[in-house]
């Protein structure tokens, strides 16, 4: 499934008229798989207009590295392998969200709602300001890659195989086109709606390099 383009030209409108839209039109659900945005068109916070709803949309595989989503409802959200690194979740609603096999390392997760969602098999490498609190409310695996100071809830690998290993290394994702180190967004900038256009939505081979590597 691809996304739908009229989906993706609407999320580059900006929160408000997105909101509006999913106001108008509840029953719809967002189909953005696979979607690739500009660094600009990641910025969905409240300083440019947001918090977004997203809840229950279709983000399966998306690429929102570097998004600002403070306060977003991504409440149901199929969120799966998708590449939320140093993303910012502060107080977003991930609540039965599905974030199975995605990466959020370096992800900012402060008050987050994990109540449900899902983790298994998730990449946590050096995320930051997560608790063992929203841990033992979300759900997760032997698979699931956590910060070295957080300990795996025993309910995750209760009836799980002795010989499963604590987790798998996973090598990170990479885009054709990484944003640059001038392109990140810094703390309160404001980027225009202007900035850039949808990137190409294919998803190349994932590169070699091992999670935690930061040399990229």
């Amino acid at each position: 499934m691809s996304a739908d383009l009229e989906h993706i030209e609407l999320l580059r409108r900006g929160p408000r008229p997105w909101n509006e839209w999913r106001a108008e039109n509840p029953s719809i659900i967002p189909n953005l798989v696979s979607i690739s945005l500009s660094i600009g068109d990641r910025q969905l916070g409240p300083i440019n207009g947001g918090p977004i709803n997203l809840a229950y949309a279709r983000l399966r595989d998306a690429f929102l590295r570097f998004a600002t989503l403070t306060k977003a409802n991504l409440e149901g959200a199929d969120l799966a392998d998708a590449d939320l690194r140093d993303a910012r979740l502060e107080a977003a609603n991930l609540a039965g969200a599905d974030l199975s096999n995605a990466f959020l390392d370096r992800a900012d997760l402060a008050g987050a709602n994990l109540a449900g969602a899902n983790l298994c098999g998730a990449s946590l490498v050096d995320v930051r300001n997560l608790t063992k609190a929203q841990l033992h409310e979300a759900e997760g695996d032997a698979f699931t890659v956590l910060p070295e100071h957080l300990e795996r809830p025993l309910i995750w690998t209760v009836g799980q195989a002795a010989d499963t290993p604590q987790a798998i290394v996973r090598p990170e994702p990479h885009r054709i086109e990484e944003p640059r180190e001038e392109e990140r967004p810094q703390q309160g900038e404001r980027i225009s709606w202007l900035v850039g256009g949808p990137r190409a939505t294919g998803r190349p081979s994932q590169a070699d390099t091992p999670i935690g590597d930061h040399s990229a």
